[in-house]
């Protein structure tokens, strides 16, 4: 069946196939190419180095802005400096006065002269003319000092958000276009936890590291340089302490990096617990056990608690003895410099800068021991990180791949042999070959692959071996996008946006119009109850359809995959949600939707399928008989009995099935289906 180029199409007809008209491509923007590099290694190969380098990655697209913070940052810290050194000027002024003259002299002193900027900049670089020009050049620098950091404060909140931006879009781009292999390894929780928490610790730490080092090296920096003019002897004793921080920080950190991460993994199972608890609440409440949960949910909590302590006890060994060294360094300093006034070779002033000094630089080196636990966190979340964005393609996209041709819908299995895990094959050597327009029923006993052999046509998953065709191109040469707008399917479990009942009709197809819309809503039977809802098709849904009934969401789904349009239609079980009667009707209104359309049917009701083209029978990840129902009635075997139960119920079925009573009884003997082995590889009776 083609894909209809016009939003006006009919949706119940099967106009002559033509090409869809491809999508523009979805290449990820400039921005997120700095963050998904295929040429990257994959997460076994990567080291804590390399992690710690990738990271910084994240701050490409915010280039102009970690300019513009650094710069405000640099301004902000030569203010505070130079805010420092001019009132230790000042203090130095009021001691050389007072020591020659008498105090009631000294507002005479203040007053002398007048105030000339060239007088109040002069006093900027130790020149005063009087003392309160000295003072109007200090109260400028403190007005430059609040300004630059007024701005350092914007600029830094404006970087952190907008990193957070880049990065959110990252993964959720990632989430979108990863195959369904990747969402069956990781839980929703262990997800949310990632886009959530996990990016948070790398921002964090990026952050931090931009803005906290840099401030960090300025100051400290600055500092120091300050009392080398003061006393080269003061500024390299002020310098003992960092080789003796940087060589403990090393050493800690091998202990707490696991530490941190068995505390996200257990934040993980928190999280995967709550998301459960909340998408599985009517069958908890169902089965009455609120007080199991609970208790599920207080022992994963008393775990988190026991690892958070562990972490915190390792910090709280760590930080006193990084503030012990800061003190001790802060004390002899102070010694010092108190020996040096004695002798008469400082003056109050520079006692004075000391003092500010070494403050602002333990301060500043305390920042270490943050700045060291958020690179622990960061580098286990990082790690997390990386393993979503650089997930490998379950499903990849060949740089060649072009549009579906047109056609018919012809469907063809040649030798597919597919499991979930390695060596563990759910189907087993599958040829059928399926002509367009064909309406197909799949039955079998539960967990015989029949939803797990339609996913297959969509490229959900790809074979471990043989090929798929669609009128005769192999899916895996095709676009992804042109072929999933081609196939449709209803899901067994019907999920729906908290969005109104028009656009999850339309979700497919976002700018259909109204009529269409309803016309596809008449078609699945669904007409009737919408325009019973409070606000008819404008209502808006709950959370995945929570308002609305299980037969009524499957109608709406129904009406979802109709309005589509695609050349190939897959209903997995899709009428089981409804009555006997409501099934009849969608039956018949889904006979114009199937005209001229390749449409696939898994059901278990009998009158569901005995109208189909062809019946497959599955049964242990095997065909076992192929056919219409009449000639499968004709023949022994599952399909049978199930038909027979249905139809005629326990007592009427036929006396021969109790040679057979169950399939799986006929499945140790592998004899009992030679018969429809050979007309599966020889394309099957009936197709």
């Amino acid at each position: 069946m083609s894909s209809r180029s016009g939003a006006s199409a009919p949706i119940h007809s099967a106009a002559p196939a033509s090409v869809a008209p491809k999508p523009p491509a979805q290449s990820p923007a400039p921005d997120k190419e700095v963050l998904l590099n295929p040429r990257l290694p994959t997460i076994e190969g990567v080291t804590n180095r390399f992690l710690l380098a990738w990271m910084f990655r994240f701050l490409k697209p915010v280039r102009p802005l970690v300019v513009l913070t650094c710069t405000y940052l640099a301004l902000w810290a030569t203010a505070e400096i130079l805010t420092t050194k001019q009132t230790a000027r000042a203090v130095n002024a009021i001691q050389a006065f007072t020591a020659q003259h008498r105090f009631h002299a000294f507002w005479e002193w203040m007053n002398q002269g007048h105030v000339h900027w060239s007088g109040i900049f002069g006093s900027l670089i130790g020149r005063p003319s009087n003392f309160f020009e000295l003072m109007l050049a200090l109260l400028l620098l403190i007005v430059l000092y609040v300004g630059f950091r007024y701005l350092r404060v914007v600029s830094n909140s404006k970087l952190s958000m907008t990193m957070v931006y880049y990065i959110r879009e990252a993964i959720y781009d990632k989430l979108q276009r990863v195959g369904f292999g990747f969402h069956d390894a990781l839980t929703s929780g262990q997800l949310i936890n990632r886009a959530l928490t996990d990016l948070q610790n790398v921002r964090a730490f990026v952050e931090s590291v931009v803005t906290m080092s840099t401030e960090l090296i300025l100051i400290v920096g600055g500092y120091i340089i300050l009392l080398m003019t003061i006393s080269p002897w003061i500024g390299l004793l002020s310098l003992l302490p960092l080789p003796i921080w940087t060589y403990y920080i090393l050493r800690f950190s091998k202990t707490v990096q696991p530490a941190a991460r068995a505390v996200m993994e257990a934040d993980d199972k928190n999280v995967s617990i709550i998301t459960e608890n909340i998408a599985g609440v009517h069958v908890i409440k169902a089965f009455a056990t609120e007080s199991q949960e609970i208790d599920k949910y207080g022992k994963n909590c008393d775990a988190f608690l026991t690892r958070v302590l562990h972490r915190i006890r390792l910090f709280a060994d760590f930080t006193p003895i990084i503030r012990l060294i800061a003190m001790a360094s802060h004390l002899s300093l102070f010694l010092a410099a108190g020996v040096m006034m004695i002798d008469g070779h400082m003056e109050a002033g520079s006692f004075m800068i000391l003092g500010q000094a070494m403050g602002a630089i333990l301060n500043r080196l305390q920042t270490i021991a943050t700045i060291n636990e958020q690179y622990q966190n960061a580098i286990v979340s990082a790690r997390r990180l990386y393993e979503v964005l650089f997930a490998p393609q379950t499903v990849p996209e060949k740089p060649e791949a072009k549009a579906l041709p047109p056609g018919p819908g012809a469907v063809k299995f040649e030798n597919v042999t597919f499991g979930y895990a390695s060596g563990k094959p759910v189907l087993h050597d599958i040829n059928l070959l399926i002509p367009g327009g064909s309406v197909v029923a799949i039955v079998g006993p539960t967990g015989a692959g029949k939803s797990t052999l339609v996913s297959l046509i969509s490229r959900f998953y790809d074979p471990r071996e043989g090929r798929i065709l669609i009128d005769g191109v192999d899916s895996r040469d095709v676009s992804l996008t042109s072929l999933r707008t081609q196939v449709s399917l209803v899901f067994q479990e019907t999920y729906l946006f908290s969005d109104t009942v028009s656009a999850n009709i339309a979700y497919g197809r976002p700018h259909i119009s109204q009529g269409d819309i309803e016309a596809a809503a008449r078609l699945a039977q669904a007409h009737e109850f919408i325009c019973e809802l409070a606000q008819g098709y404008n209502t808006l849904l709950g959370e995945r359809g929570s308002s609305l009934s299980g037969g009524q969401r499957q109608r709406l789904a129904i009406a979802r995959a109709i309005l589509t349009n695609p050349r190939i239609l897959i209903l997995d079980d899709a009428t089981a949600a409804v009555d006997p009667e409501t099934e009849d009707l969608i039956r018949r209104g889904m006979r114009f939707v199937m005209q001229g359309r390749t449409t696939f049917v898994i059901a278990h009701r009998v009158s569901t399928v005995k109208r189909a083209d062809l019946v497959i029978v599955l049964e242990n990840g095997r065909v076992s008989q192929m056919g219409t129902h009449d000639q499968l009635m004709m023949q022994g075997g599952h399909y049978r009995e199930i038909a027979a139960v249905q139809l005629y119920g326990d007592d009427g079925a036929p006396q021969d099935l109790a040679d057979h009573p169950s399939h799986m009884h006929r499945l140790r003997n592998s004899s009992s289906i030679p018969v429809a082995a050979g007309q599966e590889r020889s394309g099957g009776d009936g197709v």
